[in-house]
């Protein structure tokens, strides 16, 4: 297993604290330890996929891309406030995929009966 330093610790923890706070369960993105300079994520949900990492001057990079529209990206250097809404955002379009899932799921199986 690697082990990760404590320079790459803080990028990671602080994207993971504005997850936290915002009570986002990251568990249900697919995510891993990106130790790129200060350290990151990469992560998948059903529409977005990406990496973000704290680089070394301090502002997160962001490398987003949005599947479900034409396939448009996102790549910036953002402050954290700015990554504190673009986390909340993805959170909210993965809730709407997983809603809208269900609802055709529970349709599908109405009609059937």
């Amino acid at each position: 297993m690697k082990s990760h330093s404590n320079e790459t610790d803080y990028g990671f923890n602080g994207i993971i604290n504005i997850l936290n706070k915002n009570d986002i369960d990251h568990k249900n993105w697919i995510t891993k330890r990106l130790d790129k300079e200060r350290g990151g994520i990469t992560f998948m949900t059903p529409n977005v996929d990406g990496a973000i990492y704290l680089t070394w001057g301090d502002v997160y990079y962001a490398d987003i891309m949005f599947i479900n529209q034409k396939d448009k990206t996102f790549k910036s250097l953002v402050s954290v406030h700015d990554l504190e809404n673009i986390l909340i955002k993805v959170e909210e379009m993965r809730k709407n995929f997983v809603k809208q899932t269900t609802e055709v799921i529970k349709e599908t199986f109405k009609e059937e009966e």
